[in-house]
């Protein structure tokens, strides 16, 4: 396992004053995709390309191992199953010709010289924007700092915070957000305003504070957070969180009573 800094994601958590966390822990990894496909390990998703690695799914790429870079400039990195991919499929020319990766950058060799190019920032194809709605990121760094930075349960050594949850939290929660373009999963209500996105909250689906893995999380408005069950009912009575509850609905009622959120009828 290597240690991998974020800095573009530390800069913007520094300046939504988040606390600073100075290192993220995941596997990188590079692996043949057909190989890959073959052994039934790739799953394509609507948000990237999903490898099975000892029973743990991860989120990755895929990029062509040799192109044309010399000639026509370097190739676009694929997160689904696009037209483009689907014409080269037909044409036969996407078996073995394409890695599956979840790094920042990669290595590209030309076709033609076979010169390497190494560390190389990947633009994403535009089909696969378009058919993926992606806003969030447009090249393989942004692709990079969106990827969990927890992949497995911690060790009963790590450290927690006062709440108990792990110190890198702030920056997982953030980055769920994101991804999921700050939507609550239970009512659909959709926050836009930077300032209110804090109303776009990340609940454990089985309590475990630690499990911070993406099938365990969802993203939930404050006011289904705080109906999700009895005990989030009991903790959200707090003078505090109360405020903010009613600060949200009172903003957002005409919106909550559109989409019919189900708990808007008891404020």
């Amino acid at each position: 396992m290597k240690l991998y800094d974020f800095k573009k994601l530390s800069q913007k958590l520094d300046f939504l004053k988040y606390p600073e966390v100075n290192e993220s822990r995941f596997e990188i990894v590079r692996k043949d995709l057909s190989e890959e496909e073959k052994r039934g390990n790739v799953t394509f998703k609507e948000d990237g390309i999903y490898l099975m690695i000892n029973g743990i799914e991860h989120k990755g790429y895929m990029y062509i191992k040799k192109a044309d870079v010399i000639q026509y400039g370097q190739p676009k990195f694929h997160i689904t199953n696009c037209s483009v991919i689907q014409d080269q499929k037909n044409r036969g020319y996407f078996n073995g010709h394409y890695f599956w990766h979840n790094s920042n950058t990669v290595t590209i060799e030309d076709r033609n010289t076979h010169q390497l190019f190494e560390n190389i920032n990947l633009n994403l194809c535009g089909r696969c924007r378009e058919l993926a709605n992606i806003e969030e990121y447009r090249n393989t760094q942004g692709f990079f700092d969106l990827l969990d930075i927890q992949t497995e349960e911690p060790q009963n050594n790590e450290e927690l915070d006062m709440f108990g949850y792990v110190k890198d939290w702030q920056q997982i929660s953030k980055k769920f957000r994101i991804e999921n373009e700050f939507t609550c999963d239970n009512c659909k209500i959709k926050i836009e305003n930077k300032i209110d996105q804090r109303y776009i909250q990340v609940h454990h689906r089985n309590g475990n504070k630690l499990n911070n893995k993406r099938d365990n999380l969802q993203c939930l408005c404050t006011l289904c957070h705080s109906n999700i069950d009895e005990r989030h009912t009991v903790n959200f009575q707090k003078k505090r969180s109360v405020h903010e509850i009613a600060t949200f609905v009172e903003k957002y009622r005409d919106i909550l009573i559109q989409i019919d959120n189900p708990y808007i009828k008891n404020y």
